[in-house]
């Protein structure tokens, strides 16, 4: 009989983001994670609990920045008039000093990504060739968290 050997391990992190579209490379966090967790084969979760950040599988150059920048601008202008900034008809979900911050969250909307699960294979993160696990501030600059979680055996 087998005797089970699945492993849940977990790291929270916290970085302080340089602003919008700031590129943070989490890879070899997410390496240590699952070094630490001692797991060889099974799935990694990176998770961001922010509404205006995203988790990212890319390769991070500045020409990504001005690209992403570009057409997150024709996507959701800073200049446009947005119903969720306009704090004389809004009353739900305020926080103290609330930014002006709807385009970062139609830009999180879109992307549709406050998390990636990637798969761990041989004790290491399986990635594509020039793959990168990336947090993409998509606000200002602000203190932000993110959690590693390996799971498998």
């Amino acid at each position: 009989m087998r005797k089970n050997r699945d492993v849940i391990f977990s790291k929270d992190f916290s970085v302080t983001t340089a602003g919008r579209f700031d590129l943070v490379d989490l890879t070899e966090d997410v390496r240590s994670v699952i070094t630490a967790s001692g797991v060889v084969n099974g799935n990694v979760l990176v998770f961001c609990p922010h509404t205006t950040c995203s988790i990212l599988i890319g390769t991070p150059s500045k020409e990504l920045v001005a690209s992403l920048h570009a057409a997150m601008d024709r996507l959701a202008p800073h200049d446009a008039y947005y119903a969720h900034d306009d704090l004389s008809i809004r009353t739900e979900n305020l926080v103290d000093d609330e930014p002006a911050n709807a385009p970062a969250h139609l830009m999180n909307a879109v992307m549709g990504k406050v998390s990636e699960s990637l798969p761990v294979a041989g004790g290491d993160l399986f990635l594509g060739e020039g793959q990168q696990v990336l947090f993409v501030e998509l606000d200002s600059s602000r203190p932000r968290r993110y959690v590693i979680q390996v799971t498998g055996e």
